[in-house]
């Protein structure tokens, strides 16, 4: 059995790599977890698409840290590699989205969600928060509900819609109140 790990260990390439994907899965975003990535990108070996993924990876720290310019540029040189790559878009649109380029983030989610991004449910989700920014309240509403409906019972939908709801009733019963009071 130890052979296996071993095994594991030469297929899956560059162990800088395998932590890096790690630690960023796990929700790390250290100075630690900066260099893993960064180092494991200098391994010329990688495939591309393992390229790609370290890529994204190293963004999303970069993200986590608020340094979201310098997130866009490494999500920016992952689509260098494969403008095609769903999850490359949906992270760079997240970039977008905390620079607070809230069009630029819907067009990218909406390339991404085209591309088969591999969570639909949060893409529509993070377009809503988008187009809610921009007061397209109509088009957030339509993506909060698609993202219930990909993903029943997912707990930030859920919040977004309740509060569409209250909203809603407390601008009616405002509404009703100064019509009674008149």
């Amino acid at each position: 059995r130890s052979s296996d790990a071993r095994a594991v260990t030469i297929i899956g390439g560059d162990a800088y790599a395998q932590r890096c994907m790690t630690e960023v899965s796990g929700g790390l975003s250290g100075d630690d977890t900066l260099a893993t990535c960064t180092r494991a990108l200098r391994n010329r070996r990688l495939s591309e698409e393992s390229e790609i993924l370290l890529m994204i990876n190293r963004g999303v720290v970069l993200m986590r840290r608020g340094e979201n310019e310098a997130a866009l540029a490494q999500f920016d040189a992952a689509l260098e590699e494969d403008d095609e790559h769903a999850e490359a878009h949906l992270n760079r649109a997240a970039a977008l989205v905390q620079l607070r380029r809230h069009g630029e983030a819907i067009a990218e989610i909406t390339t991404a969600l085209g591309l088969g991004v591999a969570e639909p449910h949060k893409a529509y989700f993070n377009r809503g928060v988008a187009r809610e920014s921009l007061g397209d309240l109509r088009g957030a509403y339509e993506d909060y509900r698609t993202a219930l409906e990909i993903q029943p019972d997912w707990g930030p939908a859920n919040a977004e819609l309740a509060r569409f709801a209250r909203t809603r009733r407390d601008t009616l019963a405002s509404r009703l109140g100064e019509n009674g009071q008149q």
